[in-house]
């Protein structure tokens, strides 16, 4: 079963966030891979901890497949 289409807020926001990481990434090459890792370890963490609805785990997976080359 795959997950709902993120709502057009999360959209916005995972764009948003994916533009401000890739426009960083353009004056420190690392960047981009360094934040894609720790957006990475991030939701793992968030993944294994209720606290978080689904629509927060669904923002920060598409900021993460936005970055992906």
């Amino acid at each position: 079963m795959t997950s709902p289409v993120p709502d057009q807020a999360t959209q916005t926001i995972a764009v948003l966030a994916a533009c401000f990481a890739q426009t960083l990434g353009e004056n420190d090459p690392k960047f981009v891979d360094n934040f894609h890792k720790n957006l990475q370890e991030t939701y793992s963490r968030m993944r294994d901890n209720s606290y978080f609805p689904s629509e927060t785990l669904q923002a920060v997976r598409l900021v993460g497949d936005l970055l992906k080359p």
